[in-house]
């Protein structure tokens, strides 16, 4: 490691200020395992009928379009903001029902059929879809509720399905399509053209539902089949009128009723998340030369490649970064310690430095292979003040999952592994808080790994098995 001077329905984009990772907070004493079930409470959000937003999202999508014209928030191809490369780890709570399950697992299958996402069982991820079956006390509303695409790179989301939600298809569906990033289809800018709103037989208290989103850009054409439109009596004080009233009456009977995503539904997930695929916009640096890196960029990093390697619009790998039920180090030491973080250290923001990684994954034949008839990527350039060791960090990140399976170590069979994904969390504390740190201090290779295991050997879970 040397210091070198050269080198369509509504749509929802995301992209709030929260670039910064959000790690959950760790124990001293344990700071490779994380401490809570990481899902957000709800008093962080506004709640507005079923979804939540955070109150930046809140202010930025409902205020009034000033200068630009009903257009996005943020550009289209801002790829943070949604569910990175269409990857969505999720966490399912226990208390659902086998029948309940296994309608969300279907529910996961039919977006996977018609998009171009996928729904992987969490490992360590911190950014992450928490799916619970929560019953909520007062007046809040119903239990069917979702955030918005993915919140913040290193931050959990929640989809919640209580009491009865569950038990329809087309409620978990709806949840689900907020959870990708769409808004409500019948909160459309040009709503009012194709449908009218009686907000005399409505409950003042839920108004709000109806408001229109007048910072979105809508794409495709107005849509009274998506499954993110509400039905003709949504939330009726008198049943027998309609709170939603389209231009052709004859569509009442089913506005909003279609048992799983429309065409259009279909075509606007599939373009906001080919959109990640662009050349970014991103090409030189705009942060200060770096020669520390801290555990939650590295992170959200690892994260975000493991998404692109099992991604459809990635290396559809399966496992991710997991070759045979173990951690592929190989993927890890050569995009991580070969490209991104020389990039931070050149002062590449996190995502310019990412953007440079995917870009360079594009141009592999195992990509070429995969994705046929899609132009690579042009990778910016860039002039590192820190260059690394590939060898160096794969020998290390081998030993370190050799000791986490050792008698000496922490007696964990798998080693760095996790239900089959490699354990991020494991990694990023001790080879980027300790390890990396020592070395860019000027450490021998094994003097930083003596106080690497050291560290470990200091911890509760080390103790309690010696």
């Amino acid at each position: 490691m040397t210091s070198r001077r050269q080198p369509f329905v509504l749509l929802l984009v995301l992209a709030v200020a929260l670039l910064t990772a959000d790690t959950r907070t760790q124990s001293s004493n344990n700071p490779h395992l994380p401490s809570g079930d990481g899902v957000p409470s709800l008093d962080q959000f506004v709640r507005l009928d079923d979804m939540l937003l955070w109150p930046e999202q809140y202010e930025a999508w409902f205020a009034p379009p000033a200068s630009r014209k009903q257009g996005l928030a943020y550009p289209l191809g801002l790829s943070f903001g949604y569910w990175d490369f269409g990857v969505i780890p999720y966490e399912l709570a226990p208390n659902f029902s086998d029948a309940e399950r296994q309608r969300v697992l279907a529910a996961m299958q039919v977006w996977t059929r018609i998009a171009p996402v996928v729904w992987v069982p969490r490992t360590t991820q911190v950014g992450f879809l928490a799916i619970t079956r929560d019953e909520l006390q007062g007046p809040e509303g119903s239990p069917c509720f979702s955030s918005l695409g993915q919140i913040g790179r290193g931050r959990p989301g929640r989809l919640n399905l209580g009491a009865t939600c569950a038990s329809s298809s087309r409620t978990i569906l709806h949840e689900m399509g907020h959870a990708l990033g769409l808004m409500h289809e019948h909160q459309r800018a040009d709503r009012n053209q194709h449908v009218t709103i009686d907000l005399s037989n409505v409950p003042p208290a839920l108004h709000g539902a109806f408001n229109i989103a007048s910072g979105f850009q809508m794409i495709g054409p107005y849509d009274l089949g998506s499954v993110m439109h509400y039905d003709a009596f949504a939330f009726a004080l008198d049943r027998s009128r309609p709170t939603i009233i389209p231009r052709d009456p004859s569509l009442i009977s089913s506005m909003g009723r279609l048992p799983e995503p429309s065409a259009t539904d279909h075509n606007v997930v599939q373009l906001i998340y080919e959109a990640q695929l662009r050349e970014s916009a991103i090409r030189t640096p705009t942060e200060p030369i770096r020669r520390r890196f801290d555990r939650a960029d590295m992170l959200v990093a690892m994260e975000r490649l493991h998404a692109l390697y099992m991604s459809k619009l990635g290396l559809q790998r399966a496992q991710g970064l997991s070759i045979g039920g173990k951690p592929d180090f190989l993927g890890i030491a050569q995009w991580i310690f070969d490209i991104y973080l020389p990039a931070r250290s050149a002062g590449l923001s996190t995502e310019g430095a990412f953007n440079i990684v995917l870009a360079a994954i594009t141009h592999t034949d195992e990509w070429r292979t995969k994705n046929p008839g899609r132009p690579p990527l042009t990778p910016a350039g860039f002039r590192p003040a820190v260059s690394f060791s590939r060898d160096e960090f794969l020998e290390v990140l081998n030993r370190l999952d050799r000791f986490y399976a050792a008698p000496e170590g922490l007696q964990r069979p798998n080693g760095l592994s996790i239900s089959g994904g490699p354990d991020f969390l494991g990694i990023a504390t001790w080879i980027f808080d300790i390890y990396l740190t020592e070395r860019l201090n000027g450490i021998s290779p094994n003097g930083a790994w003596t106080v690497t295991e050291n560290a470990i050997r200091a911890t509760d879970e080390w103790r309690s098995k010696h």
